[in-house]
C-alpha cells in the first residue's frame, strides 16, 4: 500500500512539474486579417503608408533587412522603429510563435501595411483603413535574401511575427 502511495505521490509531482515547465505559450492570436472595426483607431490613410514607406527605407538603406524574433518564454510585443511624428499610427511586431527564432525582411513588414499594388480589395492594413487592425507577416520566399548563407546558417524561419496597426499614444511636450 505505501508504495502505491509514493509511486501515485511521486508520478504526480512529475506530471505537475512536466506540464508547468514544458508548456509553450499560447498566443491566441489569427494569423488572418483582422480590423479593428468595433474599435477604430482613427488612423489616417497618409499615416499608415507613412509607415510602410518607413520600414522599406529601414530595409533599403538600413545595415539589419530583417526584423528578427529570437526564442521566448512568452509572446512579445515590441513596437516596430517607425517614428511618429505626430502621426496616428504606432506600429508592433507581436511574436506568435515564441518557441522558434522569427525573422522576416522590412520589406514584407512594409508589403503588409500596405503593398505596393494593393490588390482590390486591399488585403494589406491599409485595407483596414482608420480602423487599424493585425495580420500575419507573409515572407516573400522568392527574394534571395531569404536564401543566402546568413540567413540559413541563422536558423531563423520566416513566419511568426504579427504586425498590428493601433492608434499612436499623443505626443508628449
Amino acid at each position: 500500500m505505501l508504495f502505491y502511495l509514493i509511486t501515485t505521490l511521486f508520478l504526480g509531482v512529475s506530471l505537475c512539474a512536466a506540464s508547468t515547465l514544458g508548456t509553450p505559450a499560447n498566443c491566441d492570436e489569427s494569423t488572418q486579417r483582422v480590423c479593428y472595426a468595433n474599435a477604430s483607431q482613427g488612423l489616417r490613410p497618409e499615416d499608415i503608408k507613412y509607415v510602410a514607406e518607413y520600414l522599406r527605407y529601414l530595409g533599403d538603406a538600413g545595415a539589419a533587412k530583417f526584423l528578427t524574433m529570437p526564442q521566448a518564454a512568452d509572446c512579445a510585443e515590441w513596437t516596430l522603429p517607425v517614428p511618429s511624428h505626430g502621426g496616428t499610427v504606432l506600429a508592433l511586431a507581436k511574436h506568435i510563435s515564441p518557441r522558434i527564432t522569427s525573422s522576416v525582411l522590412y520589406e514584407d513588414l512594409a508589403v503588409a501595411v500596405a503593398a505596393p499594388d494593393g490588390g482590390s480589395p486591399r488585403e494589406d492594413l491599409l485595407g483596414c483603413g482608420k480602423d487599424g487592425g493585425q495580420m500575419e507577416v507573409k515572407a516573400n520566399l522568392k527574394n534571395p535574401l531569404y536564401g543566402s548563407d546568413g540567413y540559413k546558417k541563422s536558423g531563423a524561419r520566416p513566419e511568426g511575427i504579427l504586425i498590428k496597426l493601433v492608434k499612436a499614444p499623443p505626443p508628449t511636450v
